[in-house]
């Protein structure tokens, strides 16, 4: 999402292997992130050693409050709650 965009769902989606996973602009408003699975796009290490790639899962430079996320499954991600991934016993 990116310039003046708001009143979006961006729901049920299956991101991986790319630069940036789920991008949130700093303009964006009333925006709503839901039920995603964002892996495998490059690791917050790529983004802290290299600033000029924005390379996470969910990387949200919106004001605080004006997205909302709900339920995404992620490895990495950057002013944006995801759960904990862990596998299960076996």
């Amino acid at each position: 999402m990116i310039g003046t965009a708001s009143g979006n769902v961006i729901e049920g989606n299956n991101v991986t292997g790319n630069t940036n996973g789920i991008l949130v602009g700093s303009a964006t408003r009333q925006t709503t992130v839901r039920e995603n699975v964002v892996l495998g796009n490059p690791g917050i290490q790529v983004s802290n050693t290299r600033p000029e790639v924005r390379a996470v899962d969910i990387l949200n430079l919106s004001a605080a409050g004006a997205t909302t996320f709900e339920r995404n499954t992620c490895l990495t991600s950057v002013n944006a709650p995801c759960p904990v991934i862990a596998r299960t016993p076996q």
